[in-house]
């Protein structure tokens, strides 16, 4: 075609496209869609990244569906929309659905939600297009039916690209898409949808691989964000009440979504708030069932729900309606989560995102302070892509030959190369996959013929693991003075510090782990006193915070104490030191006698935990001692029985050595890679997938597979996740050149700076709480709302339902006068029944006269000890000889107390043992 008409043509088709959205209701388009349209419409490979509410997903599905050849066979798919979040599946097909019946296309859904009639209905009558996840897209990968449907794809639209860049779902995804152009007939036209990529050239190459070109479209526009950030000095329990009384002064008619960084917090805060608010309270995370997750979201869409506290599950670009404000606890720690969070207000690209930052801790009224600065000069975190991934790579080797037969390596490695996240693999990295799926009969490898083919394990390794995403059991954590539920970890922390006597902390407290009962998935623990600085602590889904956020803060830390920039007295007050630690400024605090130190270092989450390893590790060699550390974006703490002087420090800070070699040397036999390894050997199919982690068995399989792609990817991965080698050379080059200095201070108490890390509490609880002061009165407050059954043990006739604290002294029974009252559990509807068959003289079961003498021993006890007996029954698997036993031996109130929580401890420990 001449140049001319071919323009003619490309015009005809714009104008026709833009009457398309005006006759769908649209008045005007938008600034990326004037941008994209005339390129996607050439079919050119598009990254399109414009802020929330731009209408992005318009720009790209609209020319798609019109695109579409008018003379497609029937039962082809021709378009594939792939979102991160089967939730995003559910809101796009209602979204675009309108769009495909306009151009009389079919449209449907598939994920991991659908029913198997759903499923049939698909994979028997395939419609134009398909809404999807990169999970299910590896299942269609290896279906007959459904390859054939694809052989005529031609478009494939991303949506949220940025959320997969840094994951392994986007590695996995990366070569889904290039074994999806070597099914279709047709050349595949790939579109990403972004609103916060930070790096764009790295997504492009990811969205079309290493042999194609993208077009990356951009709207510059930097939407404005209305935040205001609100510091409470106080607990967790202090921030709910002011959420309480700042939505019922502010009285909207709006849902408003509370955001909080883990499941932990928002389950914690949701309770306190469903307690204490007069305002409807909802949850919304990634671990509450389907049925719940979307009557949540239905509820925010019609106007229904008035406070829905979530996590990273709402963030994505749900519509989920009007919602005029969203609100955070804590700092949302990254640009990216701010910007989607936040975005989530007012979801309209011209109207300002209305936001509430509330803090209770100075490292995140700062944060945020940072974030809201890199907005304003349109700085984004990078997402660092995942480059050879081993186990993503094995997978797709099984699903390869299950999709074509036999197929030789050469033919293998071209397919995976051209993903950019595998542009790096070898030959010899493939054989080395391939040697080891062989050893395990998921593939057979002749290396001779340099071909591999389906093995008889394959079909179950695959469906297995198609997520990239561990599987992860949780255990309940079970307070044995509460008698309640409080909390969950998961197998790799139980794995790890799972042993009776170890101390951890969860909600802000420190816990005694009593025991295990691992039949139960269950941890049966007890508060303790605060205190100590090397008590396991679970991160749970910590967020790192990048170099440039942490620089941020300190460089606001010594802006605030020169008076140039304001914030509230408390935070002012918890920077009194004599020097400031900022990003050119390391600060030590030493406590003599402690054998702590507390490093002050503003460099981000994984150049801290960088270092944090080879201090450790080099300190360990150097004195002979165990020293521990931890560290977070603005810290690192060591500490050692022995002592660790400053030169040590210095000395090691100031050293040339191999980073890589010496963080690689000093994970060995460490938590993390026992888990890694442990979760890779699941993903190579070493592991059954259903396997209760063990750090034992973890360990084993880290040396027996030390030589192999299985140790090799576990190190990649905790590389990739947890530490950063280049920013960490560049750090201590600086120390070297004197750009950053090391200023140490010997301290009798540690500053208000250190105590987020020697504390963990701070988040929860302005100070350690005194658990053992308060535990015997958390036991009495339980035993006294205890629910018990009373009923007459002469007749049977009378019985009444009470709680412990309803009664000052035994009734006696209205209607044979007797002063015989037993006690049994509240739901007991048989025991009443068991005396009057006794008291008529009818016969009864071995069972039945058991129940009845043990009904009048609690009698007994209840005739002698008055209500004094009743609570010591209202003990958790306390039974007659038990409270016996404690009655005879009671000292005063405080002992009675205590002799009842030893034999509630007894009961838990030993259940399990029982019959």
């Amino acid at each position: 075609m001449s140049e001319p008409n071919h323009e003619k043509t490309h015009n005809r088709q714009l104008d026709s496209i833009i009457a398309k959205f005006s006759s769908l209701g649209f008045t005007q388009l938008t600034e990326i869609q004037k941008r994209a349209i005339p390129q996607i419409i050439q079919k050119k490979d598009s990254l399109i990244i414009a802020p929330t509410g731009s209408g992005k997903t318009e720009c790209s599905v609209i020319p798609a569906f019109a695109s579409v050849s008018p003379t497609r066979k029937a039962g082809r798919i021709k378009a594939l929309y792939v979102t991160p979040l089967r939730a995003l599946n559910r809101d796009v097909f209602q979204r675009v659905i309108k769009y495909a019946e306009a151009e009389g296309l079919t449209i449907e859904i598939r994920h991991g939600d659908t029913s198997q009639y759903a499923r049939k209905k698909i994979t028997e009558n395939p419609p134009d297009v398909l809404i999807t996840t990169p999970e299910t897209l590896v299942i269609l990968l290896t279906q007959q039916k459904m390859l054939e449907a694809l052989s005529e794809l031609e478009w494939i639209i991303i949506d949220e690209i940025h959320d997969l860049l840094s994951n392994e779902r986007g590695a996995q995804l990366s070569v889904s898409l290039e074994r999806l152009q070597l099914n279709t007939k047709l050349p595949m036209t790939r579109i990403g949808l972004s609103a916060t990529v930070g790096n764009p050239s790295d997504a492009a190459k990811f969205l079309v691989g290493t042999k194609r070109k993208c077009q990356i479209i951009r709207d510059n526009t930097i939407r404005k964000y209305d935040v205001q950030i609100k510091h409470i000095n106080g607990t967790i329990n202090e921030v709910a009440d002011f959420i309480i009384d700042y939505l019922v002064k502010l009285n909207l008619d709006s849902p408003v979504l509370l955001f909080t960084n883990t499941r932990g917090e928002a389950e914690f805060l949701a309770s306190i708030l469903r307690e204490k608010s007069p305002i409807s309270v909802e949850l919304h995370h990634g671990s509450l069932s389907q049925q719940v997750r979307e009557e949540t979201e239905q509820n925010l869409k019609s106007g229904k729900s008035r406070l829905v506290v979530c996590t990273s599950s709402l963030e994505l670009g749900l519509d989920i309606g009007s919602v005029e404000l969203v609100m955070h606890y804590g700092s949302p720690r990254q640009v990216s989560k701010f910007m989607q969070r936040i975005g989530r207000s007012k979801h309209n690209k011209h109207s300002s995102a209305k936001g509430l930052i509330i803090t209770n801790n100075v490292d995140d009224e700062l944060e945020t302070t940072a974030i809201l600065e890199r907005i304003r000069q349109g700085s984004i975190e990078e997402q660092k892509i995942h480059d050879g991934s081993l186990d993503v790579l094995a997978h797709h080797l099984v699903g390869i030959v299950m999709q074509m037969g036999e197929v030789t390596v050469d033919f293998a490695l071209d397919i995976i190369k051209n993903s950019y996240m595998f542009r790096n693999i070898t030959l010899e990295d493939l054989a080395d996959v391939l040697d080891l799926l062989d050893s395990n009969f998921l593939v057979s490898f002749d290396r001779e013929k340099m071909s591999f083919r389906k093995s008889s394990k394959c079909y179950r390794y695959y469906f297995e693991n198609l997520s990239t995403i561990p599987d992860i059991l949780k255990f309940k954590v079970f307070d044995t003075i509460t008698k309640k539920i409080i909390g969950s970890l998961d197998q790799r922390f139980v794995g790890d510090h799972g042993e009776p006597g170890n101390i951890f902390v969860l909600r802000g407290m420190q816990w005694k782990i009593i025991n295990v009962d691992e039949s139960a998935q269950k941890v049966n623990v007890e508060p303790i006193r605060a205190g100590g600085t090397t008590v396991p602590y679970w991160e749970g889904e910590n967020i790192p915070v990048d170099y440039k956020t942490a620089s941020k803060v300190g460089h606001f830390r010594t802006k605030i104490k020169s008076g140039t920039l304001n914030l509230p007295d408390n935070v002012i007050v918890q920077l009194d030191m004599p020097i400031i630690p900022d990003e050119k400024n390391i600060v030590a605090e030493s406590q003599k006698g402690q054998g702590i130190i507390v490093l002050h270092a503003c460099f981000g989450t994984k150049i801290n935990a960088t270092l944090a390893l080879v201090l450790s590790s080099m300190l360990s060699s150097n004195t002979g001692f165990q020293v521990e550390s931890r560290s977070d974006a603005y810290r690192i703490v060591i500490s050692s029985k022995g002592r660790v002087t400053e030169n040590q420090v210095r000395q090691i800070l100031a050293d040339n050595y191999n980073l890589y070699e010496i963080v690689s040397a000093s994970l060995n036999g460490t938590h993390n890679v026992s888990w890694r390894t442990w979760n890779v050997a699941k993903k190579f199919g070493v592991v059954g997938r259903g396997a209760v982690y063990e750090k034992k068995s973890a360990r084993f399989l880290f040396d027996r597979y030390a030589k192999t792609p299985l140790v090799r990817e576990a190190l990649r991965e905790l590389f990739h996740d947890k530490y950063d080698i280049e920013a960490t050379k560049k750090t201590l080059d600086d120390i070297r050149a004197g750009q950053i200095r090391i200023h140490w201070l010997d301290v009798s108490k540690f500053s208000k700076l250190a105590e987020p890390i020697l504390d963990h509490t701070a988040k929860y609880y302005s100070s350690p709480t005194n658990i053992d002061k308060g535990l015997l009165d958390l036991v009495k407050n339980r035993l006294f709302k205890t629910t018990h059954r009373l009923v007459c043990a002469r007749c049977g006739r009378w019985e009444k339902v009470i709680h412990t604290g309803e009664i000052e002294r035994i009734p006696v029974c209205p209607y044979c006068k007797a002063r015989q009252i037993t006690s049994t559990y509240y739901s007991d509807y048989e025991l009443a029944k068991i005396i009057q068959k006794k008291a008529a003289g009818k016969k009864i079961t071995a069972e039945e006269n058991h129940r009845f003498s043990r009904a009048w021993k609690v009698a007994s006890l209840l005739a002698n000890f008055g209500k004094t007996a009743l609570v010591v029954l209202s003990g958790y698997g306390v039974g007659a000889d038990t409270a016996s036993r404690i009655l005879k031996n009671m000292v005063d109130e405080e002992n009675l107390y205590r002799q009842i929580y030893e034999a509630e401890r007894l009961y838990v420990t030993t259940r399990g043992f029982w019959d």
